[in-house]
């Protein structure tokens, strides 16, 4: 019988959920806010099962939504 292949990842390429400390890393905030802000549902995150994870292209959204233009 073949063997399967093996999927091997680095930790960042194709990784598409990150956890609390990762996205709080992501957006420079502590994370005891990013925990605040999920809860209030400010900020969009993925329950799988009791644990939190914040998907990347969600995360980029919300920043080019809560980005504040200069004015000229």
């Amino acid at each position: 019988m073949a063997a399967k292949p093996v999927l091997v990842s680095n930790g960042v390429v194709g990784k598409r959920l990150l956890n609390v400390k990762e996205a709080a890393m992501f957006l420079g905030l502590k994370v005891a806010t990013v925990y605040k802000k999920a809860r209030l549902r400010e900020l969009p995150c993925v329950k799988v099962g009791r644990a939190l994870r914040f998907d990347l292209e969600a995360l980029q959204r919300f920043i080019e939504q809560h980005t504040i233009e200069t004015i000229d």
